[in-house]
């Protein structure tokens, strides 16, 4: 990590026209239309009514700034400051992915917006399972940072002969881009340590380059889903899977009244068809999880 210059948050509003321009030189359909909003309190929730009233796919809400985003389980807020933060939802209408198949998006949405940062700045990121972009410290704690986070919220339903079927998909995306480390400290980031681009790489990146790679990564989500893509999905997940290899533990929030659930410790092995975290007990059996969050374990200082 480069030394941080407080200055490097430009302040400067996206230029949201010139987005436009270039989605509308390519092929894909995921980007437009683009609705662009100054100030929101979230991206998702514009973009998820959007959705309700019959917004077709790919239709894009981007915000130069949102004060009240949200990560999975409600958790604490994601905040964008002007001018330096990605705040953007995407409408994904993907008939051709069934609801017990829903995992699979959050993969590979993970993986589009991991190889768009890379692609606009040469940067490789990790991912921390299920969908937090993040850096990986190279030292045996291997402490992760927080660059961007995903939310997906999906509305299911049925069609006229009862089958389940998922309606849509409102994808948010949140990236610090040309925010200093230092501004976070006072903002409430979530549960994980702060990252973001500037810090990471030294100078300021291009907030356009990065909106225009990450829609036209989302624009083969649908491909990644599917069976034939699915085994190069979850090999490119899993090149990027933070702690792959390594001893983990995985903790379950307590949530409503079922009680505190035991933690689970064993080595991250990768990810199921499903998308579902699979951990190997020192016993040797594999066992998948669709939720939980985990964190390295230090075996040195943890039984």
């Amino acid at each position: 990590m480069h030394a941080e210059d407080p200055a490097l948050v430009t302040g400067e509003p996206l230029d949201h026209a010139l987005v436009r321009r270039r989605l509308a030189n390519g092929t894909g359909l995921v980007g437009l239309p683009l609705v662009y909003l100054p100030v929101v309190g979230s991206t998702n929730d514009v973009a998820g009514e959007m959705a309700r009233t019959g917004a077709s796919h790919g239709t894009t809400v981007v915000a130069d700034a949102q004060t009240a985003g949200r990560g999975r389980r409600g958790k604490a807020p994601w905040q964008s400051p002007p001018g330096g933060s990605i705040a953007m939802s995407v409408i994904l209408r993907l008939p051709s992915v069934a609801p017990e198949r829903l995992g699979r998006i959050a993969i590979a949405v993970a993986v589009a917006v991991g190889d768009a940062i890379t692609s606009a700045t040469g940067l490789r990121t990790a991912v921390k399972w299920p969908n937090d972009i993040v850096t990986v410290s190279s030292g045996v704690d291997g402490t992760v940072r927080k660059v961007g986070g995903i939310l997906i919220e999906p509305a299911l339903g049925n069609d006229p002969d009862g089958t389940p079927l998922m309606r849509h998909a409102v994808v948010g995306i949140g990236i610090n881009a040309n925010v200093p480390v230092s501004r976070f400290g006072a903002m409430g980031q979530a549960s994980l340590a702060p990252a973001s681009l500037v810090s990471e790489l030294g100078g300021p990146v291009s907030r356009e380059d990065l909106i225009v790679e990450v829609l036209r990564g989302l624009d083969q989500v649908g491909a990644l889903c599917s069976d034939a893509g699915w085994i190069e999905t979850r090999q490119r997940y899993e090149s990027r899977l933070a702690w792959r290899g390594r001893a983990v533990v995985l903790g379950f929030p307590v949530e409503g009244s079922n009680g505190d659930r035991p933690p689970v410790s064993g080595e991250l092995v990768g990810i199921d068809g499903s998308g579902a975290l699979m951990i190997r007990h020192q016993s040797g059996a594999l066992h998948g999880f669709h939720d939980g969050e985990v964190r390295v374990r230090i075996a040195e200082l943890e039984p």
